[in-house]
Parts: C-alpha cells; sequence; structure tokens
C-alpha cells in the first residue's frame, strides 16, 4: 500500500530542493558582492534538508524514530556553526574545523536518507529526476563550502595557478585581513573548484597544494562518479520495472499479442 500523504510530501520536497540548488549554484555567477544571496541558499538548504528528511522517510514509517530527531539535531548544529563562521573575523576562522566536522556528516547522512526515498518511488516522474539533480548539486555546493572552510583554516591550501600561484581568498586583502569577516570574502572560484572536482574534469588552473585539501578534492573526485552511479541504477531499475507493468496493464486490457514477459514469470519457470 503506497502511503499517498508521504508521497505528495516526498515530491514536494524534491521540487524545492532542486529550485533551492538550482538557485544556489546560479547566484554564483552573478558578480560579488550580490553572489552573497547564495550563502543565504546554503542557509536555506540546510533547513529544508532538516525539516523534509528529519520526518518519516520510509513508506511504512508512520512517526519519527531516534534517527530522525538525531539526524534534525546534526541539521541545526551544522546551520549554527555556519553562521558563527561566516560572522566571525579571520583571526577566529578556526571555528571552521566544527563547520568541516558538522557539514560533512549532515551532507552524506543527506544523501543517504535522499536516497532511501529514492529507492523507494515506484514512478518516474520530472519530480523525482529533480530530487536525483538536486542531489547532485547539493554534493557540489557542499564541497564548496568545505573547501571555504578548509581555506580559511589553513590558508595556501588551493593555489590559483592563473594568478600566478597566489592565494585562493587572501590574497587581495591586504596586511588588515584578519579584520575582515569571513563573510566578506569571495567563494566564487573555490565552488567552482568543488563543481570541477566533482565532475572530476580537472582544469588545472586551481590547484590543491596541501595534503588536506588534496584528500578532500580527491574524495569529492569519488564522491561524483559514485553518486551518479548509484542513482542511475535506481532510476533505470525504476523505469523497467514502470515499462513492464505498464505492458502487463496494457495485455490484460486487451492489447493484442502473447502476455508480456515479466521477471515474476521467470522465477516461477
Amino acid at each position: 500500500m503506497i502511503n499517498r500523504h508521504l508521497l505528495f510530501y516526498r515530491h514536494r520536497f524534491y521540487r524545492h530542493l532542486f529550485l533551492i540548488a538550482t538557485g544556489v549554484v546560479a547566484s554564483m555567477g552573478v558578480p560579488f558582492p550580490i553572489h552573497r544571496i547564495g550563502a543565504l541558499g546554503t542557509v536555506a538548504l540546510m533547513v529544508l534538508l532538516s525539516v523534509e528528511l528529519g520526518g518519516p522517510i520510509r513508506a511504512h514509517q508512520t512517526h519519527h524514530r531516534w534517527p530522525d530527531t538525531a539526524y534534525r539535531r546534526l541539521g541545526v548544529l551544522t546551520l549554527l556553526f555556519q553562521l558563527l563562521w561566516m560572522c566571525s573575523p579571520r583571526d577566529f576562522a578556526f571555528v571552521g574545523f566544527a563547520v568541516l566536522l558538522a557539514t560533512t556528516a549532515f551532507i552524506f547522512w543527506s544523501l543517504k536518507r535522499l536516497l532511501i526515498c529514492l529507492a523507494q518511488e515506484t514512478q518516474i516522474r520530472m519530480a523525482v529526476l529533480g530530487g536525483a539533480v538536486a542531489g547532485y548539486l547539493l554534493l557540489g555546493i557542499s564541497g564548496g563550502l568545505l573547501f571555504g572552510a578548509l581555506e580559511t583554516v589553513a590558508p595556501g591550501s588551493f593555489i590559483n595557478q592563473a594568478d600566478g600561484g597566489r592565494e585562493l581568498l587572501l590574497a587581495g586583502l591586504g596586511a588588515d585581513s584578519a579584520a575582515h569577516r569571513i563573510w566578506d570574502l569571495d567563494f566564487t572560484r573555490i565552488h567552482y573548484f568543488a563543481f570541477v572536482s566533482l565532475t572530476t574534469v580537472g582544469y588545472g588552473d586551481i590547484i590543491p597544494a596541501l595534503p588536506p585539501s588534496q584528500m578532500a578534492s580527491v574524495a569529492l573526485s569519488i564522491s561524483g562518479p559514485l553518486y551518479l552511479a548509484i542513482v542511475m541504477g535506481l532510476l533505470i531499475s525504476r523505469y523497467t520495472l514502470q515499462s513492464e507493468k505498464q505492458e502487463i496493464r496494457d495485455w490484460q486490457e486487451g492489447a493484442p499479442g502473447p502476455p508480456p514477459h515479466s521477471g515474476a514469470d521467470s522465477d516461477d519457470r
């Protein structure tokens, strides 16, 4: 029995996630400091994930369980750490350590719960495809956030080869850079590099220069193809099952031709 109430809210969540994630990515293409709106979009993403994925996500689930509560609390904690980090001056950038740890745990937990939702879909609709695409965009946005936190904690983690090998964030701030808040930094190129790593393109204009940033880049490069492989497998299997059910339905309604072959028939034989 399909829980239609849960299905409705799940598809609505897919649409909202796709719209916000697309808006955050699009905002990175506008000039600084207008694209700071993308930071607000990131906050909206965290709130959406905490609220929507923090509820019952399985078809047979009717009430919250302790993992749901723990997930929501981690989302709130991650959001608080991010806001504290963005409001901190440069000389308090060590707050980025908490952002790195909390965001990494929260995003990967979010992707796991999103994949559980996608795996329960019996029909491939536009909302489902939007949710799958949004998960991929979420990986890139989160990678940019993590890389940005890493660069503020350890300046020089990423080097801009196209700019003479200078630091990616702090090179143009001058001697009083410690007085600047993290909010004042331009994270466009960090997010650009995150998506380049996610897609395993690697143009070579920006390079990770320190071991932590190198390992983080490798991890993101692995996560991108792995996510695509898992999601493509889920969607193809669901689409195949959907097509088989449609063929059986058409035959039962009197369509000419032999009965369609199904997996259930092969198992009986």
